[in-house]
């Protein structure tokens, strides 16, 4: 509750901060390409496509530099394989004569993310963008195409933990005309949640200003 609130506070102020002619909201929405890291000896980590929406404000700070806060809702997550796992019975023992198996399955994560990002212009066009990015996950889910047995142990399944995720986002940009932009960025998470592991994710999508 209180990086929420801290948060709405700093944004409110840029907002105050940035009332004029060269400031405009806008639309955005796109596809993430994302995976968790680092691996372990026993687990996987593989891509997985998500996707995102939402808005931003744009304002100019001097000749070449413009600031966008922006409001986005992501389905993200990654493809997990967990390797060498026992086949056991309903008290978790490991039934003899048996051999381990790969079990692979998907945990999405719906996540509300808030960049703060600064964007230099190099050209009239082309622009580079960094900056911080929180992320509120507000449900999960995972899914597989495979069936655990009955009885079997499925502790090894990473059911994800953690509600709040920080980390910096790095990109590149160009403004296709003077409303729609075609936006590139790379999140990398600094904030270890699912069992010690963070968040890299790719986005690649449209920007639309109002």
């Amino acid at each position: 509750m209180k990086k929420i609130l801290v948060i709405s506070l700093i944004l409110v102020s840029i907002l105050s901060y940035a009332q004029g002619d060269q400031s405009n909201f806008g639309i955005k929405a796109g596809t993430t390409y994302g995976k968790f890291i680092p691996e372990e000896n026993s687990t996987e980590f593989q891509y997985l496509l998500g996707f995102y929406a939402g808005g931003f404000y744009d304002f100019k700070i001097e000749e070449q530099w413009r600031f966008q806060p922006e409001l986005l809702f992501a389905l993200q997550g990654s493809k997990i394989t967990s390797r060498d796992n026992a086949i056991t019975d309903i008290n978790g023992n490991r039934l003899p004569g048996t051999s381990t198996f790969n079990f692979q399955y998907e945990l999405y994560e719906l996540t509300i993310s808030i960049p703060l990002i600064v964007k230099l212009y190099l050209s009239e066009k082309f622009y580079l963008e960094s900056g911080p990015q929180f992320g509120f996950i507000i449900d999960r889910n995972v899914t597989s195409s495979q069936v655990l047995l009955d009885g079997n142990d499925n502790s090894f399944v990473n059911k994800g933990n953690g509600n709040f995720d920080f980390g910096v986002g790095i990109g590149a940009g160009y403004d296709i005309s003077q409303n729609i932009s075609l936006n590139f960025r790379a999140y990398n998470g600094l904030v270890k949640r699912n069992g010690g592991f963070k968040s890299l994710v790719f986005n690649l999508g449209i920007e639309y200003s109002l």
